[in-house]
C-alpha cells in the first residue's frame, strides 16, 4: 500500500532521547540541540532539519496529562510514532478535517522563545483512535525562518530532503492521503524506515535507540 501526504515533520518518539541524538549524529547528521517543552508539555526534542521537512527525535522529561497518548504509544517501543501534516492555513484545515468526519481536537496556539527569536506555530492534533499507533497532528508554522535555519540543512552525510516512510501503520493514514499535493511524501506499508535523498547512498541502523533504519539514496 502506498499513499502521500503532505508531511511537514516525523516524531520519532524515544526512550533516551541523549542516546537517540547521539545515534543520529553519529550517522552523519546535524541535530539540533536539546530543546524543553513547556512544563506542561512534559517533553523535550532534537530535531534533524531538511529541505522541506524534519525529523523530530522526542522523549519524555516528566509525565503530565498533556503527553499522555505520547507515554501510550511509546509503550510500544521506540520507533516512528507521530506525523505532522503541513498546513498554509490552520483554521482550514480543522474544517476539512471536520468535513471529512475526521475527529480532532480543537486549534491550539504555540509560541516559544529561541536564540534566533519567538518560534510561533498552531496545530490540531487528530484523535488518536483515528490512526492507531500513531499521534498524528496537522501544523501551522508562522515562523518557519527561525526553524529551518540554514546551518542546520547541513549534514555530513549529505543527506538533503525526506523522499519517503515506511511504517506498520501506514494503512490507518488512509483517510489523509491527499493525492493533489504536490509536496505530498510518499508513506508505504513496512518495517519502521525514513528515506532520505541525498549524495551518495547510504545505510544506517538506528533500530537500538529509535527503532528505525535509515537510507539516503542518490539524488
Amino acid at each position: 500500500m502506498s499513499i502521500r501526504l503532505p508531511v511537514d515533520h516525523v516524531v520519532i518518539l524515544v526512550a533516551d532521547l541523549d542516546a537517540a541524538g547521539a545515534a543520529f549524529e553519529a550517522a552523519g547528521f546535524h541535530v539540533t540541540r536539546k530543546t524543553l517543552h513547556s512544563a506542561a508539555m512534559g517533553t523535550a526534542n532534537r530535531c534533524v532539519m531538511l529541505d522541506g521537512s524534519y525529523i523530530e527525535i522526542m522523549g519524555m522529561v516528566a509525565e503530565t496529562i498533556a503527553n499522555a497518548t505520547w507515554r501510550k504509544v511509546l509503550s510500544d517501543g521506540a520507533g516512528i510514532r507521530g506525523l505532522a501534516l503541513r498546513s498554509t492555513d490552520i483554521e482550514a484545515s480543522a474544517q476539512a478535517l471536520a468535513r471529512h468526519a475526521i475527529p480532532a481536537e480543537p486549534v491550539r496556539h504555540f509560541s516559544r522563545m529561541t536564540e534566533d527569536g519567538e518560534l510561533r506555530f498552531s496545530i490540531t492534533r487528530i484523535d488518536p483512535a483515528a490512526t492507531p499507533g500513531l499521534q498524528c497532528l496537522v501544523c501551522q508554522h508562522h515562523t518557519a525562518e527561525l526553524l529551518w535555519l540554514p546551518q542546520t540543512l547541513v549534514h555530513a552525510n549529505g543527506a538533503a530532503r525526506l523522499a519517503s516512510i515506511t511504517l506498520p501503520q501506514a494503512g490507518s493514514l488512509s483517510a489523509l492521503a491527499d493525492e493533489e499535493t504536490a509536496s505530498s511524501t510518499a508513506i508505504e506499508t513496512g518495517s519502521a524506515r525514513l528515506i532520505l535523498s541525498g549524495v551518495s547512498a547510504q545505510y544506517h541502523d538506528l533500530r537500538e535507540s529509535c527503532g528505525i533504519e535509515l537510507e539516503i539514496v542518490s539524488a
